[in-house]
């Protein structure tokens, strides 16, 4: 492990002195190819232990690289350029490349010492130095990845201030860019046409990130022609700000500058991109007279709430906007209150200024607030109904008045009366009584004796009465016999 650290400790300061801004050949490590080639002939197994992303990674770990551009294995060198260094990473156990120059003459790892030219070849990839190349296009043949870079050697270099640490997504960035030669700024007046500076974000790739498989975003473009940020024309230096609106993750900041003459890249070392440090809570009111309330609530931890304050500007739905600025926070979140102007949709825009405990300010845009409030149901008007659905309305009436209504009186009648009886031998049965109790006595026997009791009381009256008397029995006497 011990020897494989060693390597690659070597080969992190060969790739340190390709890229080197100095031409002085005093100010250059003494670690040359010849000795690198040697380490590698005297630990042959740090070829079978050393995959291909451990230079990848040693190469992207450097702070900052002046490269040209490489496009379907094809390049162009200016004039400026002192020394190139190439690493050509390839598929693992092929061939090592083949470079053509812009005269069609090849160079190969076989003929490099001849030319004056420093090759060494690896399992996975090529390290080739180049010193004064020949301007023009040249062509790389060979089973070349993606990853390879051509980093260059010249009094023309570009040069970039390095992004500060803690980045947050929504955050604005001044950048200052500076395009020399040999240590001095440019003269752009000689151009024709004014000079632009790309500024790209390349996703890192990493599954553990928001930003996996976003492959490349144009962030800005900024030009010397002395507008904007941009302090003086056409005098090479590039000022300007640019906006992280987009997703949180790892990103590899490149930066470009192309002129009639000749290209500069220039990559820095991958930084971190955090989520938004402020969430937004919203309740709305909840009756004509209440008002809507939004909390902004700091989410990260690096954030100072006591320093951050926010302004913005709110559009109601009737076209009107008022400005706010909240300083200070209450029970731990900057709060808004806006009044309800009726129903549609509210729209708030909001400005964050701030410190990190690290002590940077930062200035960041909060996505806008939107939101609705709608009409109420029991206030909303009756539209019209369309023909269709007043004949199916109709319809379906003629349909209830053809179906007979259920007789609910009758089996209502029913069920008491039913009720009504089995409750009345209920009671018969625990009282021991029958119909015949209940039924009224004969009046007769009543009737006999009040009569007796007259009978014994008054004197007999003889009258008409006493007389038909015995008339029947005379008259039931005399009847004959049949």
């Amino acid at each position: 492990m011990a020897r494989a650290l060693s390597y690659l400790l070597c080969l992190l300061v060969l790739l340190t002195w390709a890229v080197s801004a100095q031409p002085d050949p005093e100010s250059q490590p003494e670690l040359t190819m010849e000795q690198l080639e040697q380490l590698e002939l005297s630990f042959p197994e740090l070829l079978e232990d050393t995959p291909f992303d451990v230079g990848f990674e040693m190469l992207q770990q450097l702070p900052t690289r002046n490269q040209i551009s490489l496009f379907e294995n094809r390049f162009r060198i200016d004039g400026e350029v002192d020394d190139i260094t190439l690493l050509m990473f390839r598929r693992p156990g092929s061939p090592s490349v083949i470079l053509v120059r812009p005269d069609g003459s090849k160079i190969n790892v076989r003929n490099a010492e001849e030319q004056q030219v420093e090759w060494h070849a690896s399992r996975n990839y090529d390290l080739i130095n180049i010193p004064r190349p020949m301007a023009g296009p040249w062509q790389a043949l060979g089973r070349i990845l993606a990853e390879s870079r051509i980093m260059v050697l010249s009094d023309i270099i570009l040069d970039v201030d390095p992004l500060p640490a803690h980045l947050m997504s929504g955050e604005t960035l001044k950048v200052t860019a500076r395009l020399q030669n040999a240590g001095e700024p440019i003269n752009a007046r000689d151009f024709r046409e004014i000079l632009t500076l790309d500024v790209i974000f390349i996703s890192t790739n990493n599954p553990e990130y928001d930003n996996f498989g976003r492959g490349i975003v144009q962030v800005a473009q900024f030009r010397d022609d002395g507008r904007g940020f941009d302090e003086r024309a056409r005098d090479g230096v590039f000022t300007g700000e640019f906006q992280l609106n987009f997703a949180a993750g790892e990103w590899i900041p490149k930066y470009l500058v192309k002129t009639p003459l000749y290209t500069r890249e220039l990559e820095q070392a991958p930084v971190l991109i955090h989520p938004l440090p402020i969430k937004v809570e919203l309740t709305k009111a909840e009756h004509l007279e209440g008002k809507h309330q939004i909390n902004f609530v700091v989410v990260n931890d690096e954030v100072k709430v006591q320093s951050l304050i926010l302004q913005g500007r709110v559009r109601y739905p009737d076209g009107d906007t008022d400005s706010f600025s909240i300083q200070r926070p209450e029970f731990g979140a900057h709060r808004l209150q806006l009044e309800h102007r009726g129903y549609g949709s509210y729209m708030i825009e909001v400005q964050a200024f701030g410190e990190l405990r690290n002590g940077r300010e930062f200035m960041l845009t909060l996505p806008n607030v939107d939101f609705s409030v709608n009409l109420q149901t029991f206030q909303a008007p009756e539209l019209e109904r369309l023909p269709e659905e007043i004949l199916a309305e109709e319809a379906a009436r003629r349909e209830l008045e053809q179906v007979p209504a259920f007789p609910w009186g009758w089996v209502i009648s029913v069920n008491v009366l039913i009720l009504s009886l089995g409750g009345f031998f209920i009671w018969l049965m625990l009282t021991g009584k029958s119909i015949r109790d209940l039924l009224p006595k004969k009046k007769a026997a009543s009737a006999a004796d009040n009569s007796t009791s007259k009978k014994d009381g008054e004197p007999k009256q003889q009258g008409p009465a006493a007389k038909n008397d015995d008339l029947d029995d005379i008259l039931d006497l005399s009847l004959p016999d049949d």
